[in-house]
């Protein structure tokens, strides 16, 4: 047992890595092509060298079933981007892109991970891959009759409440914003802030067109769904299905403005309008109300000068009339004269018969009043006389006259025997002077009235 122990082969951990090494390099002693989908893309710290992992999906459900990691180094970092230029200036590396790589199959020794160093490109079938994908897209959409759906919206003449479907705060937002402040209209924005670029952009930009299509039919002109630009691979998340489908279904027209100069979108091609960056799309609503303005002064210009040719025609029409009217008038008058001078003999002498008759009426109604009035004035005279003869009757002096007197204690009117004790000194008024007295005795009439009873 001991000698087996002896004999058996001990590797280090460096030993090991090395032999599962030159194992792979006798099994892949040239470089090999591999096929995956890109992710985890990112550069080096220095940004001299590119690491992803290459991974391969399940065909049915988007379930990674294999990964290796790869690496880009910078000496083959340059000559791999330029063949991508060739094919298309535009295109650039990025997660979720299917790509056909040339790799040298390793292992690093010192740390044992296995992966793939990327010494070329097929470009072919990388940009092929996305414009198959994208061809097989557009086809559907064509057989579902969806390319052409949102153009049947119409965008109105006035579109001032607008969606905008963009990144909040991001250059092409506020290129969008600034150029209508510019206008000076009252445009209303509601903003949905979107991912514009990576692996959320579908289901950010869905999101936001759901929510747009709940509104009241009246509370949108237009839907924008903007970005500010980018490379063929950044565009091509536009390239989607779900996202074209939703625009060419939705109830608001949709415009396209993802500022690209010459690729064109599955995006722009169902929406409504296309235009290449969000400045142009602000352009095109303020020139959308720019040209309703303008009609609307043309067709008040064209009212005025309708309205001077209608009032110079009517002026025209009514100067001929007059006319026609004196020189009807002047013959009328001349075939008619000795009949308008018996008229108007007749209706004079009717019209002095006439106020003759009313004078008469009016000095009888004058004579009536008069009578009537002369007698109410009586009347009332007499009325008067008797309750001034009332009001002399009831005055104090008179009263006083006829033996009645008014008695005062300290100067005031004394009322009743109550008031007044014996000694008290109180005057007395008489008809023709006063008299002062003391108080010696007093009786009170009360008591015999209650000794009668």
């Amino acid at each position: 047992m001991s000698d087996f122990i002896q004999t058996q082969k001990i590797y280090s951990i460096l030993e090991l890595n090395n032999t599962v090494r030159r194992l792979l390099k006798i099994e892949f002693p040239e470089p090999i092509w591999v096929c995956g989908e890109i992710q985890d893309y990112k550069a080096s710290k220095d940004r001299r060298h590119i690491y992803f992992n290459l991974v391969q999906k399940h065909p049915e459900v988007n379930q990674i079933i294999a990964q290796v990691s790869a690496k880009i180094f910078e000496s083959n970092r340059d000559y791999i981007f330029n063949r991508l230029k060739e094919i298309d200036p535009n295109f650039e590396l990025k997660n979720d892109i299917e790509v056909k790589l040339k790799c040298e199959v390793d292992l690093y020794p010192k740390g044992g991970s296995f992966g793939l160093i990327v010494v070329d490109i097929d470009p072919f079938y990388t940009i092929g891959k996305l414009a198959k994908n994208r061809l097989l897209i557009i086809e559907e959409l064509k057989q579902k009759g969806l390319l052409e759906e949102n153009k049947k919206r119409i965008i109105g003449p006035v579109p001032l409440k607008i969606a905008l479907i963009t990144a909040f705060g991001s250059a092409a937002y506020y290129d969008f914003i600034d150029e209508l402040k510019k206008s000076k209209y009252g445009f209303k924005i509601f903003v949905y802030d979107c991912y514009m670029q990576g692996q959320l952009v579908q289901n950010s930009v869905l999101s936001a067109l759901k929510f747009f299509n709940r509104l009241p039919d009246s509370s949108l002109d237009a839907i924008v769904i903007t970005r500010g630009g980018g490379s063929t691979a950044d565009l091509s998340w536009f390239d989607n299905k779900k996202i074209a489908e939703a625009i060419a279904l939705s109830k608001f027209p949709v415009i396209s403005a993802l500022g690209h100069q010459i690729n064109i979108t599955i995006t722009d091609m169902v929406a409504n309008l296309s235009v290449k960056t969000p400045t142009k799309g602000a352009q095109f609503l303020i020139e959308r109300v720019t040209e309703f303005l303008e009609e609307i002064k043309e067709i008040e210009k064209r009212i005025f000068i309708f309205l001077d040719d209608f009032i110079n025609l009517k002026k025209q029409n009514l100067e001929n009339l007059t006319v026609k009217i004196q020189t009807n008038l002047m013959r009328y008058f001349h075939y008619h004269k000795e009949d308008i001078l018996a008229k108007k003999i007749n209706l004079t002498n009717y019209l002095e018969n006439f106020f003759n008759y009313q004078e008469l009426k009016i000095l009888e109604i004058f004579t009536n009043i008069k009578f009537h009035i002369s007698k109410i004035f009586t009347n009332r005279q007499q009325d008067l006389e008797h309750k001034l003869e009332k009001i002399n009757l009831l005055k104090p002096q008179n009263i006083l006259k006829r033996g009645y007197s008014i008695t005062l204690l300290n100067d005031k009117v004394l009322k009743s025997i109550d008031k007044v004790v014996e000694d008290d000194i109180i005057k007395t008024i008489l008809y023709d002077g006063r008299l002062q007295s003391e108080v010696i005795k007093k009786e009170d009439n009360r008591d015999k009235e209650n000794n009668k009873i």
